[in-house]
């Protein structure tokens, strides 16, 4: 019972950084956003995981700052229930209370369920047993694990383990959850459907994207979550036009080096096709900047690494190696052709993305701001591809390929599934206009 009710709580100040600073009725015309709730909820809490992020350089007490934070955040939501009479009106919308159901049933389901697999207990965890302690970066260098590895992600399991009233581990595990549940039910906003049709939705985009096993301590799941984000910030800008989504998106995706690094990698794709569709879009030399922006956030975290932990931003490697051997091609062709047919099925929204793909190449878009999101996101899937494989055929020459393979590949193109989410939505959005004769 006690467990119960620290679940509870652990969830109600999950959505209390959900509702500050910016509040639900919105003055959309002073901000320049066209948001929905959980919209709203969702730009909170990225600020909020933000700052925990930063404090994670510095020897700010993270429980006096939980404090502060939940503390004003009440008072926050108070002064806004007696300002305003629609304050509740989306507290009672049967989307919230669906979102709330789902999350403490699937926090619950970890709770009966705790342990790590294997990345989560030989690395991450010592990251977040790290800030758990007390420690801030700086202290890295000094844990056992892979200290090379990014800490964002390990950043918010520390906090929120130590700030959880009975301290358990898996309890700092359970904001993995709520983002990913809050990165899925943000994209459903933007479809036309009514309220049954879109649960029913939501709960099959939930059901065939979550996997217990990634919630063990892996951050792919936050990967996906945040590359959800990107394209719906990104999406955003296309269609109002409006620098703030641009920007949104530079924060959302300059995240992504700092939870794996391999973040890295898929930083510099999406950049790459921004530039490749520049012509595209509106306002280019807002573009370029933020390329450019983008890139030198890299080199400052390759920076940082070296300095103070002495490390780089890879597992070690010289390189990428062209080599060709007939007989490594044949065993690295089989076992990378035979690894994507089993991730496609095994994350089964690689099904849904791939018709969708097919879908929207053979209908004319009536919004020209579709049009172009779509081939931007048919020019990062070719990258993303060329660029797996490119990574695989490099390892086939520095170990056994199947290994890799097995325990990675899934993984990544789910992190990467992500990206491609909401070309979904717009699916559903115009399943009128599909003429498959």
């Amino acid at each position: 019972m006690i467990e119960l009710i620290s679940i509870f709580v652990l969830l109600v100040s999950f959505l209390l950084l959900s509702l500050f600073p910016i509040p639900l009725n919105l003055n959309k015309n002073k901000l320049y956003l066209n948001l929905y709730y959980f919209d709203i909820l969702s730009l909170n809490l990225i600020f909020n995981i933000i700052l925990i992020f930063f404090i994670s350089f510095t020897n700010i007490n993270i429980q006096v700052y939980f404090f502060l934070i939940i503390f004003i955040s009440i008072l926050f939501n108070i002064h806004f229930l007696f300002k305003t009479k629609n304050y509740f009106y989306t507290i009672k919308n049967v989307h919230f209370i669906f979102f709330i159901s789902v999350n403490l049933l699937i926090f619950i389901y970890l709770a009966k369920n705790p342990i790590l697999a294997w990345d989560g207990l030989e690395t991450w965890y010592f990251k977040a047993q790290n800030f758990y302690n007390g420690n801030n970066f700086f202290d890295l260098k000094n844990i056992m694990g892979h200290n090379y590895y990014p800490h964002f992600g390990t950043t918010l399991w520390g906090f929120f383990w130590k700030n959880s009233i009975p301290q358990y581990e898996y309890f700092g595990r359970m904001i993995y959850v709520y983002i990913y549940l809050l990165s899925i039910f943000s994209l459903f906003e933007l479809t036309y459907k009514n309220q049954l049709l879109k649960i029913i939705l939501l709960s099959l985009i939930i059901l065939i994207c979550f996997d217990d096993f990634l919630f063990r301590g892996y951050q792919e799941v936050l990967i996906f979550s945040f590359f959800i984000f990107i394209s719906k910030y990104f999406y955003y800008y296309i269609k109002y036009n409006k620098n703030i989504y641009l920007i949104l998106c530079f924060i959302c995706l300059n995240l992504l080096p700092w939870i794996k690094n391999e973040g890295y990698l898929l930083t510099l794709v999406f950049t790459i096709s921004l530039i490749l569709i520049t012509n595209k879009l509106p306002q280019k030399i807002n573009i370029l900047v933020f390329v450019f922006l983008t890139w030198i956030l890299i080199l400052i975290k390759s920076y940082i690494f070296q300095t103070f932990l002495n490390q780089n931003l890879t597992h070690g490697g010289s390189g990428l190696k062209f080599l060709f051997e007939i007989d490594v091609f044949k065993d690295y062709f089989v076992t990378i052709l035979f690894g994507f047919i089993v991730a496609f099925f095994k994350y089964k929204i690689w099904l849904f993305i791939i018709l969708s793909f097919f879908l929207l190449s053979n209908i004319k878009l009536s919004l020209n701001n579709e049009r172009n999101f779509f081939k931007f996101l048919k020019i990062n899937l070719l990258i993303y591809f060329l660029m797996l494989l490119a990574m695989y055929y490099d390892l086939s020459y520095r170990g056994d390929i199947s290994w890799w393979v097995d325990n990675s590949l899934d993984r990544m193109l789910y992190s990467l599934s992500g990206l491609f989410m909401l070309q979904v939505i717009i699916v559903f959005n115009n399943y009128k206009n599909f003429n498959l004769k």
